[in-house]
């Protein structure tokens, strides 16, 4: 059931807060999709589990919501988002390095990361990033408003 009260809310978020509750939506998804592949087994193994084009295990699935669910939460408020999607940010370009190193055949790929996972984790980790800085921005705009002349 859509009301005008939910596109009134949808009106009232500044970009960062959609960008944010898109991205987190996409990375709760991908991570209860991931647990319909994986189950609970090899939680941090290397395996052939894929999803479209992505390997994934549980350790990946875990990170994947806890992380989105971080910045579905978040997202409502412009201070806690900026905290929150630079954590979250960090994390994901962490993840993204790990996924590099694990072409080098002395580190092991507890991630079970492939190409398309460390492209997921750049454009995850990225698009956090912007939330972040978008909603510092818009935070130090409101300031300025408020400022008398």
């Amino acid at each position: 059931m859509s009301g005008s009260g939910d596109t009134h809310l949808m009106n009232r978020l500044r970009w960062p807060q959609k960008l944010a509750l898109g991205t987190g939506a996409l990375l709760v998804l991908w991570g209860v999709a991931g647990f319909f592949v994986t189950g609970f087994s090899g939680f941090a193994a290397e395996s052939e589990t894929w999803i479209l084009w992505l390997r994934v295990n549980p350790l990946q699935n875990v990170i994947h919501l806890v992380l989105g669910a971080a910045l579905l939460l978040s997202a409502p408020r412009l201070k806690a988002l900026s905290g929150t999607a630079l954590l979250v940010a960090v994390l994901f370009l962490v993840m993204f390095g790990l996924g590099l190193a694990r072409y080098d055949d002395q580190v092991v790929n507890f991630l079970n990361v492939n190409p398309g996972s460390n492209a997921l984790h750049f454009i995850a980790g990225f698009a956090a990033l912007a939330a972040a800085q978008g909603a510092a921005w818009c935070r130090q705009c409101d300031r300025a408003a408020l400022k008398p002349a």
